[in-house]
């Protein structure tokens, strides 16, 4: 079994190596940043009509090497299960974005991880590398005052200790998740996000987890079978709302936070944007399914 890491910002894992458009050309250099900014809503509509992507993955990430056609690699994400497959979620990435061999880390030390929104990465020398969006995880290898040194595919490297720092306000978890969605308002939603740049609704919900600590599943669908089951008397901010078709009793399609007061935050769909939903909606009241927690 091969493993790499990501080395790129953002690595987005396409369904097929022919799925990109002239348009994606910074994605497949993993500037999803820049790559959405420039991108028109129609186009992002397309990402999903057209079924063009899986998922991304963001830096340091490992993946399991499934097999390597060229400059493609299909690989499994590692930290991302699916209940599909053992090994994680897979898809067409760019071989580039792709570490050369296996890199490995001390199991000694902590792992950390970005809390805030984005953070640079600096090399040694602590010359800046790139920006990485929140949920980026690193291994700690020592701790000098205001920096953290860190291990990435590149060796040694630095980022600022105040950015893995949870600083959204909250008695709970819960809570704290909410407060930091709430940063996103406004972002456009992303068909696969996973990142800072552009969520979809259950990527907003992964990352969230992730930057608490908590590994849930990628995909809506596996997010509303695990977890612990809330009653609608017993819901708190912070747990996940799931809606699916044929008025609930279909396919799990969309995820929500409750937020309280019977409103739920979101990355609402394509074409949208991360907004505030009340419970009531005709859209989500029908296809209501349930609720689960994974904070604790």
């Amino acid at each position: 079994m091969q493993t790499r890491r990501v080395i790129v910002p953002v690595a987005t894992f396409w369904t097929r190596k022919d799925a990109p458009r002239d348009v994606d050309a910074l994605a497949l250099k993993g500037d999803v940043k820049n790559w959405v900014a420039q991108m028109t809503t129609e186009q992002t509509i397309d990402l999903c009509d057209s079924k063009r992507l899986e998922t991304q993955a963001l830096f340091n990430d490992e993946v399991i090497i499934d097999h390597i056609e060229g400059s493609w690699t299909r690989a499994f994400i590692t930290a991302q299960t699916d209940d599909s497959d053992p090994r994680g979620y897979a898809g067409w990435v760019p071989t580039a974005s792709l570490s050369e061999t296996e890199v490995t880390y001390p199991t000694t030390t902590a792992r950390v991880v970005v809390a805030q929104p984005t953070t640079t990465l600096y090399d040694q020398h602590k010359t800046p590398i790139f920006d990485v969006s929140m949920g980026t995880t690193f291994t700690e290898l020592a701790n000098e005052g205001e920096w953290l040194k860190v291990a990435t595919p590149f060796g040694e490297g630095y980022i600022k200790q105040l950015s893995i720092i949870v600083t959204a306000e909250g008695a709970t978890t819960g809570e704290q998740m909410v407060a930091m969605a709430k940063q996103f308002l406004g972002l456009r939603y992303l068909w696969a996000g996973i990142s800072s740049y552009g969520f979809d609704c259950s990527g907003l919900m992964y990352t969230l987890h992730r930057v608490m600590g908590f590994l849930i599943p990628r995909d809506a669908d596996d997010q509303s079978v695990n977890g612990q089951p809330v009653a609608p008397e017993n819901l708190q901010p912070g747990d996940l709302l799931f809606y699916a078709y044929d008025h609930g009793k279909g396919y799990v399609h969309h995820v929500g936070m409750y937020i309280g007061n019977g409103q739920m935050i979101q990355s609402r769909t394509p074409g949208k944007e991360v907004d505030i939903a009340k419970l009531t909606e005709m859209r989500y009241a029908p296809e209501y399914v349930g609720a689960r927690r994974y904070w604790r």
